[in-house]
């Protein structure tokens, strides 16, 4: 009997999440388990860089600041000061109420790990957040935006960075809190038969101390991964990126450096892409005005392009749960005919 997986990730994939919600309900003193989620759309115009032929869009979309999900948290204390961890989280299209960032999109996206926490720090196995990802979107202010934060535009968001925001087959360790300092370290396996070489790894660390702040992370991306056909078998990138903040009464700004170094196996094919990112959140009113502008010189052996990209938003928290935004980036590569252009009136609400 043929099985059809799309019918698998739309009936038995969402039952099992069901299932997960209503454990939630029957957990014991000793254990906890959270429901937690955050949606957001927003009535937007889009239009891609590119040439003439590319369309723009407008209507309501999702995912404007933050990419929607859906997901639990459970942990569970045990002896000797050790406390078991999992979480399970599902990205979402709230617009149309699918499930995953994009079509076929994995159902536990997210997140999907356990593990142990306690006086060593904590561990988990599984589906773990990318830990360059993480140094990438908190200093900014416009987080995970891949519709308006020039750092995840210039990066994840088609920038040309491999290895996606979460990484599977993954081990995470992270160290207590010492000095200020809290640091990572992460490993995937590319589980391809007889090749050990396709993997992932990774380390970053962050700083805090009054008002600065400071992060630092670095990561190598090994042969074909899966969302990243760019690369191939014989082919690795290096990334690294610096993050500091400085906060000034309600405001705080950031600056941003990242580097990318793709080493293609083959003569003429190398590229290195340098970004400089320089954002602010400026108090105004009950609200924020996000400012952002992002800077990126590609290199290649043939030839050499510039990338802008200028963003300004405000946003407006009407409580800790729920904040409403109106947004407009303008994204200039050098290689198109057209800039392209997005704007959004939208909002936010977390569980």
């Amino acid at each position: 009997m043929k099985i059809n997986n799309r019918l698998i990730t739309q009936l038995i994939a969402p039952a099992c999440f069901s299932s997960l919600l209503l454990l939630a309900n029957s957990a014991s003193a000793e254990s906890s388990l959270d429901f937690v989620g955050e949606l957001d759309t927003y009535l937007g115009y889009n239009r891609p860089a590119g040439g003439d032929d590319v369309e723009s869009k407008t209507g309501v979309e999702s995912n404007g600041l933050t990419t929607s999900y859906l997901g639990v948290h459970g942990s569970h204390d045990l002896d000797n000061g050790l406390t078991a961890i999992a979480s399970v989280e599902a990205f979402m299209r709230p617009d149309s109420g699918e499930i995953g960032r994009f079509e076929d999109d994995i159902m536990f996206a997210r997140a999907a790990y356990f593990g142990l926490k306690g006086d060593f720090g904590q561990f988990t196995i599984g589906r773990n957040t990318s830990l360059y990802f993480l140094s990438a979107i908190i200093f900014n202010p416009f987080g995970d935006s891949f519709s308006f934060s020039p750092m995840v535009l210039s990066s994840f968001g088609g920038g040309g960075l491999y290895g996606d925001t979460g990484w599977s087959d993954s081990l995470v360790y992270t160290t207590p809190t010492a000095g200020g300092f809290t640091t990572s370290f992460s490993y995937a396996f590319g589980e391809k038969a007889g090749d050990t070489s396709t993997n992932k790894m990774a380390a970053n660390t962050f700083y805090k101390s009054g008002d600065f702040g400071f992060t630092a992370a670095i990561q190598k991306i090994s042969g074909t991964q899966s969302g990243a056909t760019g690369l191939g078998p014989d082919d690795d990138q290096t990334d690294g990126i610096v993050g500091i903040s400085y906060a000034i009464g309600d405001s705080t700004v950031y600056a941003q450096y990242q580097m990318m170094r793709d080493k293609i196996n083959g003569e003429g094919s190398d590229i290195d892409r340098d970004t400089l990112v320089l954002s602010a959140s400026i108090a105004v009113g009950k609200g924020a005005i996000y400012l952002g502008y992002g800077y990126t010189k590609i290199d290649t052996d043939g030839s050499d392009y510039d990338r802008n990209i200028y963003t300004i938003m405000y946003n407006l928290p009407l409580s800790k749960k729920l904040d409403l935004y109106v947004g407009y980036t303008n994204d200039d590569p050098e290689w198109t005919e057209k800039t392209g252009q997005t704007f959004g009136l939208g909002g936010r609400f977390r569980f």
